[in-house]
């Protein structure tokens, strides 16, 4: 009898053991599921927050800092590899008196409708973004300032179509675009100071 209990009480002792072991191996497979579930929560979040860093408020294409770094990008491919990149400046012809007169309303529709255009009118590997106000500026991988020039005046035509629709008539607006190559000799800022020269030049021609 005296062995007979001493074999169900390890017995039962045992199966407590395992009991309590498997409660553990739960709670911890719990726990890493739950750690496991916050990491990916926070590095979505992070991602989230890049984008955001990157983005315009506003019209949904990059802004002017990310635009910046992608230039300096194509400068070290141009370094490396001897492939010129070239980079569009636009600027909305009259915007200020749009604003003034019709509201800003109409004037962030005709913003969001120019982003549209640029980004439909560029390749994926190319970059859209919004440098601020009512300028723009595309980054064209592997292009050449004339193939540059000739993709502008195509995106300035589609950009001219567009309009938005009020009582009076229609809204619309045109662009004036200046192009420079980015050489690799250049700071990001000095590639975009002459495309900016550039485009005044263009818009003085036109006046």
């Amino acid at each position: 009898m005296a062995a007979s209990r001493v074999s169900s009480v390890l017995q039962t002792g045992a199966s407590r053991v395992l009991d309590r072991r498997h409660a553990l191996d739960s709670e911890l497979i719990s726990e890493n599921e739950s750690l496991s579930s916050e990491v990916a929560r926070l590095r979505l979040r992070v991602l989230e927050l890049e984008r955001a860093a990157d983005t315009d408020p506003l019209v949904p294409v990059y802004n002017r800092r990310a635009f910046m770094r992608e230039v300096a990008r194509a400068q070290t491919v141009m370094a490396r590899y001897d492939m010129l990149s070239s980079i569009v400046f636009f600027d909305l012809n009259g915007f200020k008196s749009i604003n003034d007169r019709f509201g800003h309303g109409i004037g962030d529709e005709l913003l969001m409708k120019t982003g549209k255009v640029l980004l439909e009118g560029v390749r994926d590997c190319d970059m859209v973004a919004r440098l601020g106000g009512d300028e723009f500026g595309i980054l064209l991988f592997k292009t050449n300032p004339t193939v540059a020039n000739a993709k502008a005046s195509t995106l300035a035509c589609r950009i001219s179509e567009e309009f938005v629709e009020m009582p009076t008539g229609n809204v619309s607006v045109t662009a004036a675009w200046g192009v420079a190559p980015c050489e690799s000799d250049d700071t990001p800022e000095q590639i975009l100071a002459r495309a900016d020269r550039a485009m005044y030049i263009a818009k003085k021609r036109t006046n």
